[in-house]
Order: structure tokens, then sequence, then C-alpha cells
């Protein structure tokens, strides 16, 4: 046969719709059976699966509504009390929930800025968890210096459990984290971590004013992914300071910090066990460009950790031109990395007003052992959005350069894989939030509830804005969102 039209589907769709009590239904079904026949559906070159035979009416040939709307990419609804059959072409948003209400942090700044996002197995559809990164902060300029401020010094880190209602966000935990008992942070005085940079050679914290300089805080952390552990109920989390990965407790009681080669020592009188595990190289990563997406995959094997640019290697222009960004594997029954994966950004010279440096990896989704959901962004936001897209890779089909110097110190370089033997991880897209209207630049929080269903949260920066020409930080109305958006099948 033909490839099958929308035209089919229509006349199925109404063959359902006149259908009314039950008993008008099992005598239609009855009456169907005598009127069966046995075809064979294609759409395009792919045979259509029927869980019913097609019938002839009159001439007329009736198929399984279903069916033909899934082999169109279109989700198919019954509404059972309104005798209604909707077909809604992939991908659209199912539901959007704002936090309406979030907690003060004074200065007129409020909680905020989903940097994170997973849902654990067993919970409700509508419960996940998330996090925020290093608290409020904002750039300031000083005798012609950009300095990075921190309005609120005494926040936090900390994440959420958080439900869908409504079209509202409602938070159902709130859960700082802690140092290990019976020790105190160096700077927090108490189990309490901070916000605030580790090293001199991190980005510097100011105070709000951006003229007092805060000062280093070795078990700082500027949180940027979350995903659970099932083997052993725990969490880890991803850093963008060090790079570091973070695991802890449920009650926020970290346990440690993996960092790259050579970092312990510059962690003087860190009160979290400082574990070296990452390569050497990771070191070399942009301010402020660390890890950023983190996943473990279903069955609690492996876990995954994604840099959120290119790497300063061998330099800073290098990273900022480069297209290529590094993802880990680390198996976590024995704590040791297992694999180093290249993931080839889009070219920025194919958009508009994007820069290179500004096109980054935000979260990552294990949907199996090696297969993986990328959220992949840029700068822009709104009407100027470019990039806001999730990918589907496959890593088992690309090149494990783990342990591979001949490679490792080009990777940020090269642009000709082929003369170095490597295999960049093959990418599908899944969705482009543009063809949706997503309106926020930072689309950083990404979760899956089933082969259909994605979920989505973004970071509102915790409403700060500009200074004004008086040194007053201004603070925007920007939302903090978790959407839920169908697509067609993952996996």
């Amino acid at each position: 046969m033909k490839a099958l039209t929308k035209k089919w589907v229509a006349v199925a769709g109404a063959a359902c719709i006149v259908m009314g009590s039950t008993q008008i239904v099992q005598a239609a079904d009855t009456a169907l059976k005598a009127l069966a026949v046995q075809i064979k559906l294609f759409a395009g070159d792919t045979e259509v699966k029927l869980d019913k035979d097609a019938v002839t009416i009159n001439g007329s040939l009736y198929v399984p509504v279903r069916a033909m709307g899934e082999a169109l990419g279109q989700e198919v609804a019954w509404d059972s009390k309104n005798k209604k059959v909707t077909l809604r072409e992939y991908p659209y948003v199912a539901g959007k929930y704002t936090w309406t209400n979030p907690p003060s942090l004074g200065l007129g700044l409020k909680e905020g800025g989903f940097s994170g996002l997973a849902h654990m197995p067993g919970d409700p559809d509508n419960v996940f968890y998330t996090l925020a990164d290093r608290g409020p902060n904002g750039q300031i300029t000083i005798d012609k210096t950009v300095n990075r401020t921190f309005p609120v010094q005494d926040y936090v880190p900390r994440f959420y459990k958080i439900k869908l209602e409504g079209s509202s966000v409602n938070i159902l935990e709130t859960t700082k984290l802690l140092l290990p008992e019976g020790t105190k942070g160096v700077v927090s005085g108490s189990r309490f971590t901070t916000g605030l940079s580790n090293i001199a050679s991190d980005e510097k914290s100011y105070d709000n004013a951006g003229k007092t300089l805060l000062p280093l805080d070795p078990d700082g952390l500027d949180l940027e992914g979350i995903a659970y552990s099932p083997t052993d109920d725990t969490f880890w989390m991803s850093d963008e300071y060090r790079p570091s990965l973070i695991q802890l407790k449920r009650d926020g009681t970290i346990i440690s910090r993996y960092v790259p080669v050579g970092d312990k020592t510059k962690l003087a009188n860190a009160q979290i066990p400082v574990i070296e595990s990452i390569p050497a190289v990771y070191s070399k990563r942009i301010v402020n460009r660390g890890f950023e997406g983190v996943t473990i995959s279903p069955d609690g094997k492996f876990l995954y950790a994604s840099i959120q640019s290119p790497m300063a290697v061998p330099d800073k222009a290098t990273g900022e031109a480069s297209r290529n960004l590094r993802i880990l594997k680390m198996d976590l029954a024995t704590k040791k990395l297992v694999g180093e994966y290249v993931y080839v950004a889009e070219d920025a010279k194919s958009f508009v007003n994007v820069s290179q440096k500004d096109v980054v990896i935000s979260d990552l989704q294990a949907l199996s052992d090696d297969v993986l959901l990328v959220d992949e962004r840029d700068k822009n936001e709104g009407a100027a959005a470019q990039i806001k897209r999730v990918y589907r890779i496959d890593l088992a089909k690309a090149t494990n350069i783990l342990n591979n110097a001949a490679v490792s110190g080009n990777v940020e370089g090269t642009s000709d894989w082929k003369a170095l033997n490597v295999t960049t991880a093959p990418k599908e897209l899944v969705v482009d939030l543009t063809t949706l209207d997503y309106p926020f630049e930072k689309f950083e929080g990404l979760t899956v509830l089933n082969k259909n269903t994605l979920v989505i949260a973004n970071d509102n920066d915790f409403g700060v804005g500009e200074y004004d020409a008086n040194g007053v930080l201004k603070i925007t109305d920007k939302q903090t969102q978790v959407w839920v958006i169908k697509v067609k099948e993952m996996w």
C-alpha cells in the first residue's frame, strides 16, 4: 500500500467517536468483526502493527485510530466523558508549573534557581528532586574591574523535594547541605557549607557592594546537577567549582568529594573527605564552567558527568573556540572512572548571534547503560534563543578515550577525529524547545517519567539582575518553572 495519510486517521477517529454507550460499542464491535479484513498497512516503509484488524464498510476502509496516530507520530487520547478522540502531534507541552511564592532570602531576593532535576523510582509522577546552585550572585564593575558579588553571604547550598500540583511548584522538603558529623566549616563556623569560591585561582567572591573580598571556603560548592543512586540510597551532585562530584546522604550530610588529581592539596582545611579520582586535565576547566550535568543509569551501576564547556586545553582561547566537550563515566561499585567520551556541540556559526563559548551542556539523563539524553543550550532567551535542545546519544558507539594521553591533550583543539581514530558520541534530536516557545535562557534541569515524557526546569538566577549606577542591585521578575513535555518514544 501507499504511505498512510492523516485523512485515514480522521475517518477512523470519526468512526470511534459515534460509538456512545457500552452496549452500542459492544454491538458495533461484534458487527465490525464480521467485516474485518486481513491487510498490511505501512507508514512509509514501516509496517504498522494493528491491535485490531481493519474493516471495510460500504466500500470504505477503516483502521484503528490509535495505531494510525502512533504511526504518524501523534498521541491519541480518548475522552470517555465527552466521547471525543484527540490527536496531538509530538512534541507538545502537557503542563507548566511555576514556583509562585518562594521564601525570602533578604534584600528583596527569594529562593529559586532549579539547576538540575531528578525523578526517584517509585515516586508519584508529579514528585521530583531538584537543587539550587551557590546562591544569589551578581556582577558589579568597580574601578573598571568586574567583581562577582554574593549579596546573601550566609546562603547554604540546598536541594528540594517538589510536587507539581495545579499550575504550581510546591516545595515538600528543603534540605541544606551539611559537612560530616563532628566538623565545622572554616568559613561558616557550623556544619553548614557555603557557596563561596574554594581557592585563589577561582573567580573571587565579594560582598554585595563589590568592594569587600570574602574568605575562601575549601568546602564551598556551586551545585549544578542531581542524581539518585538506588543501590545505596544516596544522592550525587555535580559541582562547577573544582570541578567535583559530591556524594551525600538523604539528610544532606556530605560523604565525600571527588576532585581532579592534584586538587586535594589546594583544599587545605576542607572538612569534606576529598578523593582525587578525576583526570588532572579537568582542573583546566574554564572558571565557572566545571561539571554541570550528572546522571546515574537506571540499574544504579554507572554515573555520568559532563563538563559544561570545552576546557582551557591547552589554553582558554582554544577552549572558548572549541565545540568539543567531555563526558565521564564512573563505576559506582568501585568509585573508579571507566570511561571518557567526546560530545560535539552545535556549530555556533550555523546560528544567528550565538557565540561558540556559550553553547554548553546543562544536564544529562541516563535512559540505560550508555544511552543518555543531553541538554544542550545557548545563552540567549526568548525569541533570540537558537539552541535549546535535547539530544539522545549512545556512548557504546563512541570511542572511550580515558587514559589515552595522545587524545586527551588534543580534545578541545581538534576537528579531525578520523586522524585521531576517535568516534564522537552520535547525536539524535529528541526535542527543540525553541519550537515550543520556551522563554528562558537557562534550561538546566532534565529528567524523564516514561518513554514519551520529559520534564525540564530552569534556573532563574534567584531573580538577580544588574546593578544600577548607584550600586543598587535590581531584582528581576524571572520565574522558576517546571515543564512537562510529551515527545516521541525515546527508547
